[in-house]
């Protein structure tokens, strides 16, 4: 097939290896050449972390022939059979380009986006078929993770879900289709809750930021791989985590807004990017922390690749 993705930054090129080394015909269009140069240095980066982990798939030789970058959005559209927008959290920006797209691209195509949360009802608003438009929200980064959630908008057809869906578990990933759109959709949702939580933990003295990520590290998200949270629950048996909730529910963090990270951040401790935030950054740190993060995710893939005797 001929798929289209928008975007140069951490997740379009992630995703454009994706998409390219499964088979497909890929364009990445940026609207700066510059950046279509970046984008191509991070594309031979992901390949060539899948290439040392043995992680290539068999559909992989001649990728780089199926892959190509331009600057002419309505060129590239033209003839494709998914496009995948993966640019900055606007609706201002989304829109247009997803009306742009639709007037260029042919009518059956299916247009997404991979938008970690915001409605498809508002990315879709200057659209005029509404139906072909959906959420196909890939874990970042793109070239590794499984997970993709597929979401719908009010007007998305079924038949564009469930080709969305085929689309997505030819290229060895995991849909996840979602029956609505929701705020932070599931991945999002749960991420946040967690990090509420710890946001508290942190708030009210209670540890660390250094303990907190290690009971994390160290003991919940061992569990995670093979144990989902309502799993756990059913394993665990109702009746206990009921009797558990009953006293830890009203003692969880219920913040309506994040007071304490806009306080961190006008004192300028802005994360990583900024050299403190909950933790003390250098780019090495963060270098580091990224590349152990990705070597457990490859781990992970090698496992289930085994698991299925691939």
């Amino acid at each position: 097939m001929k798929t289209l993705v928008i975007g140069s930054g951490a997740m379009a090129p992630s995703l454009a290896l994706c998409l390219t080394l499964a088979g497909h015909h890929t364009i990445l269009v940026a609207r700066r050449s510059e950046a279509l140069t970046q984008a191509e240095s991070a594309v031979d980066i992901a390949y060539r972390e899948l290439e040392e982990a043995g992680l290539l798939p068999a559909m992989s030789p001649g990728w780089r022939d199926r892959l190509a970058f331009s600057t002419d959005l309505a060129g590239a559209a033209a003839g494709i059979d998914f496009a995948f927008e993966a640019i900055a959290e606007d609706a201002d920006i989304k829109q247009p380009i997803f009306a742009a797209i639709e007037q260029a691209a042919p009518p059956q195509a299916i247009l997404t986006s991979t938008t970690s949360g915001m409605a498809v009802d508002i990315i879709a608003e200057k659209c005029t078929d509404k139906g072909r438009v959906a959420v196909a929200h890939f874990a970042n980064p793109p070239h590794l993770m499984p997970a993709v959630e597929i979401v719908p908008g009010t007007d998305t057809d079924e038949a564009v879900m469930d080709r969305l869906c085929d689309f997505i578990r030819g290229l060895g990933k995991e849909p996840i289709r979602l029956k609505r759109d929701l705020p932070g959709h599931l991945f999002n949702r749960l991420q946040f809750a967690l990090m509420r939580e710890a946001f508290a933990l942190v708030r009210t003295g209670a540890a660390s930021a250094e303990e907190i990520d290690k009971v994390v590290k160290n003991g919940y998200a061992l569990r995670l791989a093979a144990e989902g949270p309502l799993e756990k629950a059913d394993l665990a048996g109702l009746p206990l985590v009921a009797s558990v909730a009953e006293y830890l529910y009203p003692d969880l963090d219920t913040s309506q807004a994040p007071d304490d990270l806009q306080d961190m951040i006008r004192d300028g401790k802005i994360g990583a990017k900024g050299g403190q935030g909950f933790f003390a950054w250098t780019p090495e740190r963060g270098a580091a922390v990224i590349a152990e993060r990705n070597q457990e995710v490859m781990r992970h893939l090698k496992r289930r690749r085994a698991k299925k005797g691939e």
